[in-house]
């Protein structure tokens, strides 16, 4: 009996015994399993963090190449518009009087233009004619100093003469105009600005420098003049005035900017290269070349690169603070080519293949950047430089013809803009593979 209790006994403690130990497991096994949930939705967390983009406004493009416009009244308030935009700010205060005397009998012209080189105006007249005739094109860009420095037609000024450096590319500049104009067509003269290979040469006085002394070179072998010496300024602004002399419509001032080879770092500009310092260079000469040029009857535009429109960041590299521009300028042109946009900008996996979602969002972040220029009532009309090429160098691109150039259109046109410019610099396009996107003439 007593053999019977304690085996009872002893039962009884390990079956007790069995069910805490399974008790514990099970509060082991419970805990476990919350353990693993916490992770397994930190993790999560972390993945949706670094992977979701902010929404953009997609609009889905109909088949249709006509003209269409939108009400852009609510678009103004909707901010954010741009993956990368930044908040801009205008300095522009309520007393900031500027060129107060000025009367304007300039007659503005809603512009539907083409870059040509003097190639093609050289060799190929008869179908720029029949471009010009034909279709909704009523502006062409050329240059008078190009690319590489050179100014391409005869100049009379003595400062050119001394500081430039010509090469002529087209002899006759004012039968070349005669001959635009029986067409209706508004000239625009390119002046390539502080990229320059040949003036630094000629004239190092003008040039930037190292701090050894040489001129300095960027990777792409090009010399630079100096954006803070305003005897710069004066050189370019004086080309500006040949080409008003000369009957242009307009001054288009390109590489408007500084550099951004790593090299920078190391030259001598006689000046900090701070943020604040170039963007007070570029917009300085800018305002100054206004001044001048406006008197004379022309329009003045600066090409100006489509990050710096969305990126304040980007556009503190080089100098071009879009909203500060805007604010001398008739017009400014955003350079907002797909193909120049990385992976992922504005939420679209190759912008290259997205030519009308890119351009309407880029002009919305435009609207952004320049509200409080609109409001205080001083602003550049914005006319974007549209993609006319084939960007071959881009990983996934798709080849560009007349559905994608009208594709960019419709965008300018919907995002509330209604000029715009086509860039193709080959010396041999008239823009034969580009026509069915364009309009019939209605000069």
């Amino acid at each position: 009996m007593k053999d019977m209790k304690r085996y009872a006994k002893a039962s009884g403690r390990r079956r007790s015994g069995t069910r805490r130990a399974r008790r514990q497991r099970q509060l082991i096994c419970i805990l476990a399993c919350l353990i693993l949930c916490l992770v397994a939705g930190y993790l999560g967390y972390r993945h949706i963090a670094k992977t979701e983009k902010p929404t953009v406004i997609l609009p889905t493009p109909t088949p249709s190449i006509a003209v269409r416009r939108m009400d852009t009244a609510s678009v103004e308030a909707a901010l954010p518009y741009g993956l990368y935009t930044e908040s801009y700010t205008s300095s522009l205060s309520e007393d900031d009087l500027w060129m107060e005397d000025f009367v304007d009998n300039r007659t503005p012209v809603d512009v539907k233009g083409v870059y040509l080189t003097a190639e093609v105006l050289n060799k190929k007249f008869d179908e720029v004619a029949a471009l010009l005739d034909e279709t909704e094109v009523n502006a062409v860009v050329f240059d008078i100093k190009n690319d590489k420095g050179y100014l391409t037609v005869k100049m009379d000024s003595p400062l050119l003469k001394e500081k430039g450096e010509t090469l002529l590319f087209m002899s006759n500049l004012p039968a070349l105009i005669t001959k635009l104009k029986a067409h209706n067509i508004y000239c625009i003269a390119r002046i390539v600005c502080f990229r320059d290979n040949y003036t630094p040469v000629k004239s190092p006085d003008y040039a930037v420098h190292m701090k050894t002394g040489e001129l300095l070179k960027d990777r792409d072998g090009f010399y630079w003049l100096n954006p803070f010496k305003e005897e710069v300024w004066e050189f370019l602004t004086e080309i500006g005035r040949e080409a008003a002399r000369a009957g242009f419509d307009e001054v288009n001032f390109d590489y408007c900017r500084f550099g951004t080879d790593s090299k920078l770092k190391e030259a001598d500009f006689g000046k900090e290269l701070t943020a604040e310092n170039k963007e007070a260079a570029i917009t300085g000469f800018v305002k100054y070349a206004c001044e001048n040029l406006k008197p004379m009857g022309v329009y003045v535009s600066v090409d100006v690169f489509g990050a710096a429109v969305s990126s304040a960041n980007d556009a503190a590299a080089i100098g071009q603070n879009y909203a500060e521009m805007a604010k001398y300028l008739d017009y400014i042109c955003p350079m907002v080519y797909p193909s120049h946009y990385g992976k992922g900008y504005f939420n679209l996996d190759i912008p290259d293949k997205h030519p009308y979602e890119l351009i309407y969002n880029a002009m919305l972040d435009s609207k952004k950047a320049l509200a409080s220029n609109k409001a205080k009532g001083r602003c550049a009309d914005v006319r974007p430089w549209l993609q006319a090429f084939t960007a071959t160098w881009v990983s996934g691109h798709i080849t560009y013809g007349a559905k994608e150039v009208k594709d960019q259109i419709n965008a300018t046109y919907d995002a509330g803009y209604t000029g715009w410019l086509l860039w193709n610099p080959s010396p041999n396009t008239v823009y034969s593979g580009f026509r069915d996107g364009l309009e019939p003439e209605s000069k």
